[in-house]
């Protein structure tokens, strides 16, 4: 399938628009070669509903399900009333005949065509009337802020204002769906700065339910009004920017938003809050931490033992001493520091007592390095470096746990 067919998009389709009830229903199952993507979600109508993971998590390959650009074995795609794609059923819609506008991560525009012809293509192919396919492009180019740069070539384009002539040719078909593949990963860093408020700004004016793939957190915080976490093709975590960042349930959700995470189970809880946690480790009996339960009405469930928690536990709560303490803290762990990250601005200017310093640490039985977060003078005055033995304490109070 030629992937401009997404952009010869049905007039009918169009001249039934009702952004206000066009809620996205997926549910996705197939195998492509040895990868299993399973999935279903749902995407509220008018808003970004963010695919975030790593590299092969299977986030591309959504957005060119829900296009129909692959087939899924089984599943069902739907967008308010119509449906699109129903293994049960037998319904398949071909992708040109699906409402949906899908930016590339590349943007595939015509080096050849001007801005206008390039904006006009999906349209032209649609053989609508010349008047009609004006208004269109003017339109679009105006909900892109891109007015006047209609006789350009792309060579003479900006990469941001390249992404946003991209955007503005799927906008030009009026689609119900807009997918969006890495809209901000082409470009440089310092551009991408430029343009993200611009993109937010072009989403939430329009007001299309609209699909996003990315692997920057900071993006899936930007756009994302429901933000949905795949990884080797699952969800394994959704919800808004506050569930995220308060309640990650995988280690790479918390490694994104800094914090250090641990899957266990409770030995015992001496108060109702105050819980003995055995940590997963690396195919050992693993290791305790005291941690305070976070209140259990939400889950309905009074905690008992062997019930599966996750512990977080804050980089800046965590002390790091060179001989074995003698602290209150019940949290004592030995390791060797595998990494120091520092984070001071004037640090390249050769003042590594500034600003704050990371330091990651390989303890036993954890199944990945603890990481503390201390200034720069402290690093400096211990004469902290890569290899060296070191202890970390946290207090139970510093460490939070929920089911």
């Amino acid at each position: 399938m030629h992937f401009f067919s997404l952009l010869v998009n049905s007039l009918h389709a169009y001249n039934q628009l009702d952004y206000t009830n066009d809620m996205l229903i997926a549910t996705l199952d197939t195998h492509l070669n040895s990868f299993h993507l399973d999935l279903s979600f749902s995407a509220e109508a008018g808003k970004t509903t963010v695919l975030l993971g790593e590299s092969g998590a299977g986030k591309s390959t959504v957005l060119r399900l829900l296009a129909g650009l692959l087939q899924p074995q089984r599943g069902h795609i739907s967008l308010e009333d119509a449906i699109y794609f129903d293994s049960e059923k037998h319904i398949n819609i071909p992708p040109q005949e699906r409402p949906f506008g899908y930016v590339f991560q590349d943007y595939i525009l015509f080096p050849n065509l001007s801005v206008f012809e390039n904006v006009a293509f999906g349209l032209r192919a649609q053989h609508l009337p010349r008047q009609l396919i004006r208004r269109r492009v003017g339109e679009a180019l105006e909900q892109v802020r891109l007015l006047g740069f209609d006789q350009r070539r792309p060579a003479h384009l900006s990469g941001g204002q390249q992404q946003r002539v991209a955007v503005a040719r799927a906008l030009a078909l009026q689609p119900q769906l807009l997918l969006l593949d890495e809209p901000l990963s082409a470009l440089d860093v310092q551009t991408q700065r430029e343009v993200r408020q611009e993109l937010r700004s072009i989403l939430s004016s329009v007001g299309i339910t609209t699909v996003l793939v990315t692997h920057d957190y900071l993006e899936a915080l930007l756009f994302g009004y429901h933000i949905l976490v795949l990884e080797q093709g699952h969800v394994i975590q959704q919800g808004s920017q506050r569930d995220l960042a308060q309640y990650p349930r995988s280690s790479y959700v918390a490694e994104l938003v800094g914090m250090n995470f641990f899957r266990g189970h409770i030995v015992a809880c001496e108060t109702n809050r105050l819980c003995t946690i055995r940590l997963q480790g690396n195919g050992q009996p693993g290791i305790k931490v005291s941690a305070v339960l976070e209140d259990h009405a939400q889950t309905r469930k009074v905690p008992g033992t062997e019930d599966e928690v996750f512990v977080l536990v804050d980089p800046r709560s965590i002390t790091l001493y060179q001989t074995l303490p003698d602290s209150s803290a019940r949290n004592v762990f030995h390791g060797e520091i595998v990494q120091m990250l520092h984070l001071g601005a004037n640090f390249n200017n050769g003042n590594e007592s500034d600003g704050r310093v990371r330091v990651g640490i390989l303890v036993d039985d954890f199944s990945s390095p603890l990481t503390a977060e201390i200034t720069g003078a402290s690093a400096a005055r211990m004469g902290l470096s890569e290899g060296q033995s070191i202890y970390a304490t946290f207090k139970a109070t510093e460490a939070r746990a929920y089911m």
